[in-house]
Protein backbone atom coordinates (compact mmCIF):
# COMPACT_ATOMS: atom_id res chain seq x y z
CA UNK A 1 0.00 0.00 0.00
CA UNK A 2 1.59 2.95 -1.60
CA UNK A 3 1.39 6.67 -0.03
CA UNK A 4 0.04 9.41 -1.36
CA UNK A 5 1.61 12.36 -0.36
CA UNK A 6 -0.84 14.53 -2.15
CA UNK A 7 -3.31 14.29 0.12
CA UNK A 8 -4.07 17.23 2.63
CA UNK A 9 -4.58 16.68 6.11
CA UNK A 10 -6.70 19.69 7.76
CA UNK A 11 -7.57 20.58 11.57
CA UNK A 12 -10.69 19.45 11.78
CA UNK A 13 -10.97 20.58 15.79
CA UNK A 14 -8.28 22.72 16.63
CA UNK A 15 -8.65 22.35 20.32
CA UNK A 16 -8.26 18.63 20.58
CA UNK A 17 -5.01 18.99 17.66
CA UNK A 18 -3.48 21.88 20.36
CA UNK A 19 -3.95 19.82 23.15
CA UNK A 20 -2.46 16.64 21.33
CA UNK A 21 0.81 18.67 21.27
CA UNK A 22 0.86 19.88 24.40
CA UNK A 23 0.38 16.59 26.25
CA UNK A 24 3.01 15.20 23.82
CA UNK A 25 5.80 17.42 25.04
CA UNK A 26 4.42 16.79 28.76
CA UNK A 27 5.03 13.29 28.52
CA UNK A 28 8.40 13.93 26.52
CA UNK A 29 8.97 15.93 29.90
CA UNK A 30 8.67 13.12 31.70
CA UNK A 31 10.59 10.56 29.88
CA UNK A 32 13.21 12.91 30.33
CA UNK A 33 13.00 13.45 34.23
CA UNK A 34 13.51 9.67 34.24
CA UNK A 35 15.89 9.94 32.09
CA UNK A 36 17.62 12.47 34.33
CA UNK A 37 17.24 10.91 36.97
CA UNK A 38 18.20 7.79 35.88
CA UNK A 39 22.20 9.56 35.19
CA UNK A 40 21.59 10.94 38.74
CA UNK A 41 21.03 7.93 40.27
CA UNK A 42 18.57 8.97 43.09
CA UNK A 43 15.14 8.59 43.33
CA UNK A 44 13.16 11.96 42.74
CA UNK A 45 9.76 11.18 44.10
CA UNK A 46 9.88 8.23 42.23
CA UNK A 47 12.41 5.42 40.33
CA UNK A 48 13.20 6.26 37.06
CA UNK A 49 11.10 3.33 35.47
CA UNK A 50 7.85 4.63 36.96
CA UNK A 51 9.00 8.25 35.72
CA UNK A 52 8.88 6.48 31.93
CA UNK A 53 6.25 4.16 32.60
CA UNK A 54 4.06 7.33 33.57
CA UNK A 55 5.71 9.37 30.45
CA UNK A 56 5.62 6.53 27.63
CA UNK A 57 1.10 6.22 27.84
CA UNK A 58 1.03 10.22 28.18
CA UNK A 59 3.04 10.29 25.03
CA UNK A 60 0.68 7.81 23.29
CA UNK A 61 -2.60 9.54 24.93
CA UNK A 62 -1.11 12.73 22.88
CA UNK A 63 -1.11 11.42 19.67
CA UNK A 64 -4.49 10.14 19.80
CA UNK A 65 -5.44 13.44 21.01
CA UNK A 66 -3.75 14.84 17.61
CA UNK A 67 -4.95 12.37 15.58
CA UNK A 68 -8.61 13.21 16.65
CA UNK A 69 -7.82 16.78 15.81
CA UNK A 70 -7.13 15.99 11.99
CA UNK A 71 -9.06 14.77 8.85
CA UNK A 72 -7.19 13.74 5.47
CA UNK A 73 -8.87 15.10 2.55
Amino acid sequence: MAINFSDKVLITNPTSYHLGRIVICAGILVVLAGVITHFIGEDVLLPPMAWCAIGVPTIIIGVVFRQSGLTRN
